[in-house]
């Protein structure tokens, strides 16, 4: 009998069952410090977002910003159509706001909802921004509190003002202060809650780390790798019982060698997927005097398993020594 997992490999699993991790949060959310959160790939960094809004926040979803390597401060609170204001500047259009040109990116946005809604938002793999991201916003991280450049304040003043009501009829209650800083609204207890995931790429500024609570997930052991396969593969009860072992403890073994970029859960997912298709026994394959054919079947899942030439070549001659 067949599982009815869902096989998605891109998706990420997150299984919460670390007290560590659940401490970490709890903190987090009790002095109302951003949480930053390293592991390598696939260890559940992005769906810790999701858990914190939907488990622990009653909310729908997290407010999501994907770090880029051209990523600069401003971008985690707002984007400005300067093509578009100076093209109604240009036809004459009367009482023109450059807020009215603004579009507002996830920590903008939860500074703005502050008054009505408490947000977990998430600043996924912080490390691929330049160097000064960080530091640039220890200033609006303490303080949830952000300018837009591009407007005055009389003018940030006079939108604020027009935000007084949404199409509902509900207060939104926009915060702006006499210096025109757009700032939180809410209660102190309710700040939202900032999720920031690095793939430990590069080191962080010092300033900024000493403002979160950190925590590294570490990598999972054999029975939450079978888990996490079982979750996410539909499996033959037989591939379960009499393939699955082998093939985990295979794959720890491969980790374990240093390769140059060791496989992690999204190619174990995607592998473990390859070998039930296939029917491989990896037990049987990598066999000590296992027949060539058996051993170049085993191989040939490696595309899906090692991304790097050398790993793949050093594996392979590995396998055929056997």
């Amino acid at each position: 009998m067949k599982s009815t997992a869902s096989f998605n490999p891109r998706q990420d699993i997150y299984l919460m069952k670390d007290p560590r991790l659940e401490a970490a949060i709890e903190v987090a959310l009790d002095l109302g410090m951003p949480l930053m959160v390293t592991g390598e790939p696939g260890t559940g960094k992005t769906r810790l977002a999701y858990y914190i809004a939907q488990q622990l926040l009653g909310v729908e979803q997290p407010l999501i910003f994907n770090t880029k390597t051209s990523s600069k401060a401003k971008d985690l609170f707002y984007k400005y159509n300067a093509l578009t204001h100076f093209r109604d500047a240009q036809s004459g259009k009367a009482d023109i706001n450059p807020m009215d040109y603004v579009s507002f990116e996830p920590l903008g946005r939860a500074i703005l909802e502050s008054a009505s809604k408490r947000n977990v938002i998430l600043i996924d793999e912080i490390d691929k921004a330049p160097r000064d991201f960080p530091n640039d916003v220890l200033f609006e991280f303490e303080e949830l509190a952000f300018r837009v450049e591009e407007a005055s304040r009389e003018e940030v003043k006079q939108w604020a003002e027009r935000q007084s009501t949404v199409g509902s009829g509900q207060a939104v209650g926009v915060k702006v202060d006499e210096q025109g800083f757009i700032r939180f609204a809410g209660k102190i207890e309710e700040r939202p809650v900032l999720l920031i995931t690095s793939n430990t790429e590069k080191n962080l500024p010092e300033p900024f780390l000493r403002r979160c609570v950190y925590y590294h997930i570490p990598f999972p052991d054999k029975s939450v790798l079978q888990e996490i396969v079982q979750a996410k593969v539909p499996l033959e009860a037989a591939f379960v019982d009499k393939m699955l072992p082998a093939a985990l403890d295979y794959f720890r073994e491969i980790r374990e060698k240093k390769l140059r970029k060791a496989p992690a859960t999204a190619e174990l997912i995607a592998w473990v997927h390859l070998l039930h298709k296939k029917a491989i026994n990896v037990a049987l394959n990598r066999a000590r005097g296992a027949d060539e054919k058996l051993k170049e079947e085993l191989m040939r899942t490696f595309t899906v398993l090692l991304k790097n030439k050398e790993d793949r070549r050093r594996m392979e001659d590995e396998l055929k020594r056997l």
